[in-house]
């Protein structure tokens, strides 16, 4: 375009990449203005953002310039996340050409986008771009990348840039040849030294002494002060806006000192720009021998070796320990002092080493080094300090406090007072939040006591020790534990006090203490690397003021805002998040002097109770009237605590405080830390007359808001700290209240030390309310907390023991208070609460409250050796001591090591007395084991079983109340999986099998329900009621109901039946009795108590397992028996609750039928949208369960109470079937006159019928099938969408019943699951039915299979989900299954997908068994032959066609679409080969025709005119106008395109009609973007349904075959008609796609139908069309893929192979014009694929290859060309790039040029024969004329002239190469063009390309519409007259045709850069010359001749 206007009339975007620079600049404009009024979420960036690198590195510098203003405006205001897509590009491409620019203005430019990428978030992109571009080659690049580096750091500091990095390369760059780069690398130095200071200076050791020399003057002049960031990333904003109000606060003062200040804690630790050193692979060899050898001068080698290697500054992490413990034991054990100096050395080195990562050593190393400092040597004991003291960095005080106590212990006062001292610098090293008051409190009292030690430098180093611990938490926090110290004793602490040097992480005193005071030990070379992060509320100002009138104070006031560094701190309290910064006492007077009014601050410390009561009364007011999240909650807290603070003696005034505080508690944010400044006053008022009752209420305050586990323990410690007994008492009081109103939200076991105290006080007032106390809790605990007390005085058990027997039976009352949210949410929390409190009323879990012990260490070998000695003696000992073990143990673990065995096989002691004592010893461990006694039941149950069989009663009944001990605990579960019952009752032991049988039968009916394993006893007990013995037969006899509760009638008749028919007679009225006396409701009692919700109490614990969740249906068809025996044992077996509610029960019933009639149905008082919130937030239980538990079928009963009538409920939840078949009834009856509440409760609906699935009874079981149906049916005539949480919950649960033994069960269901698919997506069902197939019933799968056939045949193959493969394999793997049913199932799928995929199947199912394989292969040869039979029987009688039509169809290709085979063709005349480009050469014999008598037609017709018909569009859908209109158009377009898969075709062409009707609209057009790949797939699809279906079906008709190729080849043109949609298909929708649409171009049904060939001609030209409109990579890459494939496969033919090598010979034609689209990267990836499963060597054996090879490499050669060197840039793709061929044949193409342009310079030497060269050079412009395809007609008239002209060129060299068919082409077309000049022949030469490029050329095809209308009238004639061998020319010409028509517009044109330019040629011309012979032996008169001679012969 060589005219401005018209580039102007070009979008922005083709400006932007035009060739010319003007257009660019004008683009770039418009892009910079368009990126300036674009939103940062606007697609347009995401258009332009692959075009950013092209800005910035415009060749052209004007444009360059304008190309970077755009990128500014880009980066500026696109988002974030588009930003780093662009960065790594984008800033490369600034570093290569902008910052190496001439142009200063460039050159800033190009920094700016660099440092705008900064601020959008991407400096580690930046930085790494920038360090590349320090090694590049140019001096000014690297210089600008220095500038750059430097001016990133001064503007955004060291937390953006990381300096670590930049270190490594200054060497380098200081020692650089070119002196700007020298020079630019010093300011970046000297920058970096004013960011991080001294820690460059360690850095420096590897710079030159005269470098390091300048460097430190340059350092001296830079100014004082830290610098401050000054740029801001995109996230800093908010450090933005604090730096500026810093920044004016300063001004604003004229203290210029807070940035520096604040700025301290950031500074880089120097630590971590070091090194590491790995010392461990640097240890001597022998280390681990010397160090333990006996001179101790190899001892001292060893370890100076060792301390040397720990003297670096920083290690790397490894395994330690083996060094450390050889290191440790020199220190603890070696007699040379100097050895145990130098290994204190060596810990210290290692310790500050590592730092941190010392932590897993550090425990060890303090321990060993505290006994150690028994030693009284100078030098080692401060050796020995230095390690200790490196070692606690790494660890804490808690960790180490057991070994420092033990040391504070010692007999040796120098350990005592060096641990002290070693106290004291922890101490100083510790804040107030890391120094807790329950350390603070174990670390005193050893302290305490070694103040008393008669050596004086313990004494001083306690004190020291004590007082730097006051001097940490302030005098008011150490003094409760320092109560009993003198006044002497106190004032040596307080001295030390104020000594004391409080230090920070680095080891510097802190508020600018001395550093004289900083002990020697501290390691201040090694800064702490992780610096305490600054509290929000610390300020500059008081952290340098001084302390005032306390120094305990004002250090604590120092320390304090340091106290929120760790922020992990906090105790266990459950609401971690709301542990506050302490404020310091400035910081609190200040915020309180803005929050209160007036002079409130100094009335409330005033003298005057007046003053101080109306500051209170303001101060109330004031708090009243403001927000929650406005009031500065520990600010008031602290304003009340100041003095006289809550110590008030008005009670006036202390009431409003007590007021105010429990007003804080709740209507504030509330936390631990205000807490702790108010709680132990509080409590301590707690006995106040007056005011007891406000403390209290605070204290339940503060329990909601902190919990009342925090507040209790806080509270108790404090209460009992107090000597009054008063508080202690009252303390006790409120506890008791609170844990009512609250449940047992506490630690009982760290209450129960204080009540045990409590109950110890001789105060009577605390006793009492210590037992009330206990008798709450034993409300929530039971008969667990009774034994936790057994060691008090029996006096006070007897006072314990009466308080409990108040309370027995009692359920703990119902929560009424509840711990309020983080964020204080009650009103959001109201739901929650109501339903966990009726869950957690009754159910603590008790046995995790309980403390255990862990008993396995003494459980020794010794002992367990002892309880198997021979000596009865030795055993009973044993005994003795387990017996010991466990009662000093109460409550143990399930941990016990061996002992369960051992006390087994003590079961079997012929002892009876030991045996007695064991059985003794089991109940014991069963009681306190707990539930965790499950475990071990299976061990020790067998042996208490054969204990029964002793015949000493006292025994049995022992054995009794033990395994009634482990039943309680557990159930009979365990037993029962382990066949311990089943075992024991077959033993013929009398004594075993009554006592067993009596046990049972008294467990077993209020027994939960057991697993069908106790099916195993019914024979034992069976054969029990024959046994010889009356005793057994008794028990036998009343054992037959409990069994058969659990394992129903059916399975004792079954057993029966096995039984002598002797036995039957006398066994079969018992069994019958049984049954009559089964209870027909086994939890009416349980119902009954559940009835009234209203009460405040919760069921216990066992009323769930009172009886079976449901009775097995074996007794369905019996009536309600009363039962009342079996009811009676229930109600006994309940709880007193369970007694109470079980005599209520009559009325409720009655009341329940008196409310029958008064209500509906069902009502919809709950909408179902609240129950779908409820359980996403999961607040109920999921429906999702694998096994029926009963507290599902609870939750349903409570959420359908709601919403369904009392009476329908009832038999809903009925046990009796019949119950069910009526509510049933009901039901459906509410399908027509309820409709809206069904659909509303249809979720409830739909999960109580899952429940029923469950039950076995049929008749119940076809009634809800039958419903189901109904519903249905309701549902998909209102056409109902089933929800997720609907379908999820019920149809799993329906599918279990697809594998139901009866068939109309299996009948019903399989209509529900057609009907469910009318409300539900077929594809969800799909993904059910996928699920389905992994259960065990062989039934249950087969029906599923067949369903997923059904759902596939259907709706197509996009139902399978979550895709076909995935699907398809989960179905090929059923082939395997051993029922043959299955087998069958799977396979009839897969056919069904075969009718659909084709071949394409195979690769997707994957590899297959050779048995399975075979298997499928037959049963789809079986399906095809069957599908094929049916059609040929059907077909009228007509002229047969050659019997190789008759044949199958032929192979397919990979993908599954047929290739044309010459088999399949029609036979021809022979004529003589004819070699066309990339073609196979056809010859076909010749046959003797039969000539058949002559049929006589009408040839009047034959020759009518010919009328053309009107092209005409089809019409748009009805559907069409409502997605056009939708608004929603996506969703809308989903739901089409998966109508245009659709097996039907009228709906598939409806569902094309709409989607062209969508591309019509340009407003909605886009919306197709997003489907661009789901549309061309299921296009791909239905092509090869076309083919495998629809054209071989006679059942269809062939227009509608017609009709369907036609809309779908319409809409593929306009899709790739729109370039914006066509550039959106990815390659392997367009592999497929080009695949199936050369299968149809070959398929030879095609050519049978009426308009075959211009379905052919219009797929050609939409084959072309793909070619030409999609993204040029991805149909490359698919074309070289599917060529891949094509290879792989043996199916393909060579057809389908040829022309999936024009397509590609075609994409390389359009190369040039669009390399700068291409992804070269993928392209060469592509390549190397197919070279690795093709190698260049492979067509040696392969001859097939090797035209695919050449043409891979005449890609590679064509890119090579046009890329140049930096084509090797684009292999960043190929793994291993060095072993690839294609790099190989990359560097050999680049080589080649090399020479070629090296023998190019020497042919500019002048020839010897000129005339020659210019002959020469005229033939090389001919023979490229003839190359050209629309100019070689020109060419060869060339060529004629030339060689006139020079009749002795010699033409040979350009021929020598091409083949002989193209010779003589040249020498037939020069001979046709002399003859033409002659005038001897008139041809009409014209070219004809059945499609072109770009569109079918219509008027070429109007204009001989005359001749191929006749030419196939010919053809038909002659078929039916048997005339087709006679005329070969006509065959030929028709064969030419065709061929043309399918293959024309697909031949390659002439690459510029191939390998073989005279090849192309040659394929070039022959290409033309198959184009122009057929249209050239064509001539009109000759048809009619023919006609004529036919009609003549007609007639005759």
């Amino acid at each position: 375009m060589g005219d401005d206007s018209e580039w102007q009339k070009l979008p922005t975007e083709e400006k932007c990449q035009h060739k010319v620079w003007k257009a660019r600049v004008a683009g770039y404009e418009e892009a910079t203005k368009l990126f300036r009024g674009l939103d940062e979420k606007s697609q347009e960036f995401s258009r332009y953002a692959g075009l950013m690198k092209k800005f910035v590195t415009d060749s052209n510098a004007v444009a360059q310039e304008k190309g970077l203003d755009a990128v500014l405006a880009f980066i500026e205001n696109a988002s974030t996340n588009i930003c780093g897509r662009t960065c790594h590009d984008v800033v490369s491409g600034v570093v290569t050409k902008c910052l190496n620019a001439s142009k200063q203005k460039t050159k800033e430019k190009g920094m700016e986008i660099i440092m705008l990428y900064v601020e959008a978030e991407k400096p580690d992109i930046v930085q790494e771009c920038l360090m590349t571009g320090m090694e590049n080659k140019q001096p000014k690049v690297v210089v600008g990348c220095v500038q750059t580096v430097t001016m990133a750091l001064r503007d955004f500091g060291t937390k953006v840039i990381q300096v670590k990095p930049l270190l490594k390369l200054l060497p380098k760059l200081l020692d650089d040849r070119d002196k700007n780069v020298r020079e630019e690398t010093k300011q970046l130095v000297i920058e970096l030294y004013r960011w991080i200071g001294a820690a460059l200076k360690p850095q420096m050791t590897n710079f030159k002494p005269i470098q390091v020399q300048e460097f430190e003057g340059e350092f001296e002049k830079l100014p004082p002060g830290k610098p401050v960031q000054s740029r801001f990333m995109r996230s800093q904003q908010e450090l933005k806006a604090k730096i500026e109000e810093q920044a004016a606060a300063a001004e604003g003062t004229g203290d210029g000192g807070g940035d520096g200040g604040a700025n301290e804690e950031e500074a880089i630790d120097p630590f971590d720009l070091m090194t590491a050193v790995d010392i461990l692979e640097k240890l001597p060899k022998n280390f681990y021998e010397q160090i333990e050898a006996k001179k101790w001068q190899e001892r001292k080698e060893v370890l100076e070796a060792v301390q040397k290697l720990s003297e670096n500054p920083k290690l790397e992490n490894g395994d330690y320990s083996a060094l450390l413990r050889a290191v440790l034991k020199v220190i603890a054990k070696d007699t040379n002092v100097m050895l145990v100096a130098l290994a204190g050395k060596t810990v210290s080195g290692i310790a500050n080493g590592l730092r941190k990562k010392y932590q897993p050593y550090a425990v060890m190393s303090v321990s060993t080094i505290l006994e150690k400092f028994k030693e009284k040597k100078a030098a080692v004991v401060a050796a020995l300090r230095d390690a200790i003291d490196a070692s606690f960095q790494a660890t804490n005080l808690e960790a180490i406090m057991e070994e420092v106590t033990a040391a504070l212990d010692n007999k040796n006062p120098s350990i005592k007072a060096e641990t002290a001292l070693f106290l004291s610098r922890c101490f100083a090293r510790c804040t107030q939040s890391s120094l807790p008051k329950k350390m603070l409190k174990a670390y005193c009292a050893p302290l305490l006591k070694t103040v008393n030690e008669s050596d004086p430098a313990v004494r001083e180093a306690s004190f020291q020790a004590l007082g730097t611990a006051m001097k940490v938490v302030t005098e008011k926090n150490i003094a409760p534990f320092l109560v009993d110290v003198d006044n002497i004793k106190m004032q040596k602490i307080q001295e030390s006090c104020e000594k004391a040097v409080l230090l920070n992480a680095k080891g510097e005193p802190r508020g600018g203490g001395g550093a004289s005071a900083a002990p020697a030990a501290a390691p201040a070379k090694r800064p702490s690397t992780a610096p305490p992060a600054k509290s929000g509320s610390e300020e500059p100002k008081p952290v340098k003021r001084p302390g005032t009138a306390k120094p305990a104070a004002g250090g604590a006031a120092k320390a304090k805002p340091k106290a929120k560094a760790p922020p992990k701190k906090g105790k266990k309290g459950p609401v971690e998040e709301k542990m506050e910064s302490v404020l310091s006492d400035e910081a609190v007077e200040e915020k309180a002097q803005d929050f209160l009014p007036g002079d409130t601050l100094t009335n409330l410390a005033s003298a005057n109770w007046k003053e101080r009561l109306a500051a209170m009364e303001g101060m109330v007011k004031v708090v009243s009237s403001t927000g929650k999240d406005d009031i500065p909650c520990q600010v008031c807290i602290r304003v009340l605590s100041k003095k006289p603070g809550l110590k008030e003696t008005n009670f006036q005034v202390l009431k409003l405080k007590l007021e105010l505080v429990a007003h804080l508690s709740r209507n504030a944010k509330f936390t631990k830390r205000s807490a702790e400044f108010c709680l132990a006053d509080i409590v301590d008022k707690l006995g106040d007359a007056k005011n007891g009752a406000a403390a209290k209420d605070c204290l339940t305050g503060m329990s909601e808001a902190l919990g009342l586990d925090f507040v209790c323990t806080e509270a108790m410690a404090r209460a009992f700290e107090n000597k009054n007994p008063k508080i202690q008492q009252e303390a006790l009081t409120w506890l008791s209240t609170a844990v009512q109103e609250f449940g047992l939200k506490i630690n009982v076991k760290g209450i129960l030390p204080v009540v045990s105290k409590a109950l110890a006080a001789t105060n009577p007032g605390v006793r009492s309310a210590a037992i009330a106390l206990l008798g709450v809790m034993y409300m929530y605990m039971g008969d667990t907390l009774r034994v936790l007390f057994d060691n008090e005085k029996p006096a006070l058990l007897q006072q314990i023991d009466a308080e409990f027997e108040k309370v027995k039976g009692v359920n703990p009352p119902a929560p009424t208070r509840k711990v309020m949210s983080a964020g204080g949410k009650d009103d959001e929390e109201d739901e929650d609460g109501e339903e966990n409190g009726e869950e957690n009323e009754g159910e603590v879990p008790v046995q995790d409250l309980v403390p255990r012990n862990d008993i396995s260490e003494k459980i020794t070998e010794a002992l367990l050796t002892e309880l198997a000695d021979k000596n009865w003696k030795v055993r009973a000992e044993a005994l003795q001591k387990v017996t010991t073990i466990l009662s000093e143990a109460k409550f143990v673990t399930p941990n016990l090591g061996s002992l369960p065995e051992a006390l087994k096989a003590r079961l079997g002691e012929s002892n009876k007395n030991l045996q007695m004592v064991t059985i003794g010893i089991l109940q014991t461990l069963a009681t306190a084991l707990g539930p965790h006694c499950k475990g071990h039941v299976k061990v020790v149950g067998p042996g208490l079983l054969a204990c029964l069989a002793d015949s000493k009663p006292a025994l049995r009944e022992k054995v009794v109340a033990c395994l009634n001990a482990w039943v309680e605990n557990t159930s009979l579960l365990p037993l029962v999986e382990c066949e311990a019952l089943h075992d024991a009752l077959k033993m013929e032991n009398p004594f075993l099998k009554a006592e067993l049988l009596g046990w049972l039968s008294l467990k077993l009916p209020s027994h939960k329900q057991l697993p069908v394993e106790l099916r195993a006893t019914i024979p034992s007990v069976l054969a029990a009621l024959e046994d010889r013995n009356a005793d057994v037969r008794k028990k036998a006899g009343e054992a037959l109901v409990p069994f058969m509760i659990h394992t129903g009638y059916d399975a004792f008749l079954k057993a029966l039946g096995k039984c002598k028919p002797s036995s039957k007679d006398q066994i079969q009225p018992m069994l019958e009795k049984a049954r009559g006396e089964l209870p027909a409701k086994p939890v009416k009692t349980k119902k009954a108590a559940s009835a009234p919700s209203s009460g405040p109490a919760a069921p216990r614990p066992s009323a769930p397992k009172s009886a079976p969740a449901a009775p097995p249906a074996d007794y369905e068809e019996e009536d309600e028996p009363t039962a009342a025996a079996p009811a009676k044992a229930e109600s006994k077996a309940k709880v007193v609750k369970g007694k109470a509610k079980g005599k209520a029960a009559p009325p409720s019933s009655s009341k329940k039928k008196e409310e029958e009639d008064f209500g509906p149905t069902m009502t919809m008082t709950v909408m179902k949208e609240q129950r779908v919130k409820e359980e996403k937030a999961m607040k109920i239980l999921k429906w999702n369960f694998l096994e029926l538990k009963q507290e599902y079928v609870e939750q349903l009963r409570n959420q359908m109470e709601k919403n369904f009538n009392r009476a329908v409920m009832a038999d809903l939840f009925h046990t009796d079937f019949k119950s069910h078949i009526k509510a049933i009834e009901q039901l459906i009856k509410c399908i027509e006159t309820q409709e809206k509440e069904t659909i509303n409760n249809l979720d409830l609906l739909l999960k109580w019928v899952t429940i029923r699935f469950y039950d076995t009874n049929p008749s119940m079981l076809n009634k809800a099938l039958d419903y189901l149906q109904r519903l249905f049916s309701l549902l998909s005539d209102i056409q109902y969408h089933l929800t997720d949480l609907e379908a999820n919950s019920f149809i799993p649960y329906l599918l279990l019943k697809s594998g139901d033994p009866k068939d109309n069960v299996r009948r019903d269901v399989r209509n529900i699951l057609k009907m469910i698919c009318k409300v539900l997506p077929a594809c969800k069902m799909f993904s059910f039915l996928i699920d389905g197939l992994k259960c065990k019933v062989a039934k249950q799968r087969t029906e599923l299979l067949d369903e997923l056939g059904c759902l596939i045949d259907s709706y197509g193959m996009n139902v399978c989900q979550p895709s076909p493969a995935h699907a398809l394999k989960i179905i090929a793997a059923q082939i395997g299954d051993r029922d043959n049913a299955v087998r069958n199932a799977a396979l009839n799928t897969i056919v069904v997908a075969y009718t659909i995929l084709g071949e394409t199947v195979y690769k997707y199912i994957g590899h297959l068994n050779d048995k399975d394989q075979s298997l499928l292969d037959e049963r789809i040869k079986r399906a095809m032959k069957n599908r094929e039979m049916k059609p040929a029987a059907k077909e009228p009688v007509q002229a047969q066609p050659p019997p190789q039509q008759q044949q199958q169809r032929p192979k397919t290709t990979p993908g599954g679409g047929p290739m044309a085979k010459a088999a399949s063709q029609p036979n021809m005349g022979s004529r003589p080969p004819v070699n066309k480009a990339y073609q196979l050469d056809i010859e076909i014999d010749d046959w003797e025709p039969v000539y058949p008598s002559l049929i006589e037609l009408d040839l009047d017709s034959v020759m009518a005119p010919i009328t053309k018909p009107k092209l005409m569009a089809r019409p748009a859908s009805p559907m069409s106008a409502k997605l056009v209109s939708s608004t929603d158009v996506s969703s809308s377009i989903s739901s089409v395109v998966v109508q245009i898969s659709s097996v039907d075709i009228n709906t598939c062409v409806k569902a094309l009609a709409q989607i062209d009707e969508v591309m019509k609209d340009p407003q909605k057009v886009d919306a197709l973007a997003d489907h661009v790949d789901k549309l061309l797939v299921v296009i791909t699809m239905q092509n090869r349904l076309g083919i495998s279906m629809h054209v071989q079906d006679p059942s269809v008709d062939r227009h509608q075959v017609v009709c369907l190729y036609r809309c779908l080849l319409s809409t593929l043109i306009s899709i790739f008609n729109k370039t914006s949609l066509g550039k959106k298909a990815s390659t392997h929708i367009l592999m497929d796609l080009i695949q199936s649409l050369l299968t149809v171009l070959l398929d030879p049904h095609i050519d049978q139908l009426q308009d075959g060939s211009q379905i052919i001609k219009s797929v050609n030209l939409t084959v072309v069309k793909i070619i030409n409109k999609s993204d040029p990579t991805n149909i490359t890459c698919a074309n070289i893929a599917l060529m891949r494939e094509c290879l792989k496969s043996d199916t393909c033919s060579k057809k389908f192979l040829e022309l999936v090598i024009k397509c590609l010979w075609k994409n390389m034609n359009l190369i040039p014009a669009t390399i700068e689209e291409l992804n070269c990267d993928r392209l060469l990836y592509e390549s190397h694929l197919f070279f690795q499963q093709f190698p260049s060597s492979s067509w040696r054996t392969r001859p097939n290859l090797d035209l695919p090879i050449r043409t891979v490499k005449t890609l590679l050669h064509n890119l090579t060309k046009l890329k140049g060197h930096k084509i090797l840039s684009h292999t960043g793709l190929i793994s291993a790039s060095e072993e690839s061929e294609v790099e190989g044949y990359l560097h050999t193409v680049l080589a080649k040029s090399k020479t070629d342009e090296g023998s190019a310079d020497k042919s500019k030497i002048p020839p010897k024969n000129k005339r020659v060269s210019k002959t020469h050079e005229l033939l090389t412009e001919i023979f490229k004329k003839i190359g050209t395809k629309e100019n070689t007609r020109e060419g060869l008239n060339d060529l004629f002239d030339f060689k006139k002209k020079f009749p002795e060129a010699d033409m040979n060299p350009f021929l020598k190469k091409t083949a002989p068919s193209f010779q003589k082409y040249i020498s037939n077309m020069l001979a046709e063009i002399e003859e033409e000049r002659r005038g001897s022949k008139a041809t009409g030469n014209y070219s004809h390309n059945s499609i072109s490029d770009d569109s079918a050329n219509v008027t070429s095809e109007a204009e001989n519409f005359d001749v191929d209308f006749y030419r196939e009238k010919l053809r038909e004639l002659r078929a039916k007259c048997g005339l087709d061998n006679n005329s070969g020319e006509g065959q030929t010409s028709d064969s030419n045709r065709t061929s043309g028509s399918k293959t024309s517009a697909l031949v390659p044109e002439t690459s510029d850069g191939a390998e073989t330019p005279e090849t192309e040629i040659q394929d070039r011309v022959a290409e033309s010359r198959q184009e122009e012979e057929p249209r050239q032996s064509v001539d009109v008169s000759v048809l009619r001749a023919r006609l004529d001679r036919i009609k003549k012969m007609s007639k005759s």
